[in-house]
């Protein structure tokens, strides 16, 4: 990890979430200091839902997988999230009528969507976007990347990877 207190903060996070209502450990490491080894939890979304501090990010090699019952229970869980750098969608061609009921609820709370695939890390480009809504960016002007970031006065949307079938109809017109 880049500091102590990056590192502090991962292994805090991780006894945090480890420690919640609901949480089951899937993959527990130890690491010491600066060292951050990956984390794996699950827990189910009447939990989640439950539990707001589990809805904070852990910055660091640690995931929480959350477990939906139906199709209604994920749309919940998605219009709960907060802003977000990036949201993916891991889908296939059936998964296409859900994908375009979420994308209007993604588009909303993310600065950045993905379809099979993972984000990568940013750099300063005319083509990067790394924005979203509070809390992903509280200054759009300063915390957005990009060379014109600091002008930024709307916050744009990258669609990566997403099938025709999923985008939004006045983007299919072009």
């Amino acid at each position: 990890m880049l500091t102590d207190g990056i590192a502090a903060a991962y292994h805090t996070g991780a006894t945090r979430v480890a420690a919640a209502v609901g949480v089951q450990e899937l993959l527990a490491t130890q690491g010491d200091r600066r060292t951050a080894y990956p984390h794996l939890f699950k827990v189910t979304a009447r939990d989640w839902l439950a539990n707001p501090k589990l809805a904070e990010e852990v910055f660091g090699p640690l995931g929480l997988i959350v477990t939906v019952q139906d199709i209604d229970e994920m749309a919940e869980i998605a219009q709960s999230f907060v802003g977000q750098l990036t949201a993916t969608l891991h889908m296939d061609d059936g998964d296409t009528a859900l994908a375009r009921r979420l994308l209007p609820v993604l588009e909303r709370m993310a600065g950045r969507i993905l379809a099979n695939g993972f984000p990568t890390g940013v750099e300063v480009s005319d083509t990067m976007v790394h924005g979203g809504p509070y809390p992903a960016s509280t200054n759009f002007g300063a915390t957005s990347v990009g060379t014109l970031s600091i002008r930024r006065f709307l916050r744009p949307v990258c669609y990566q990877n997403l099938p025709r079938t999923i985008m939004p109809d006045d983007i299919n017109a072009v």
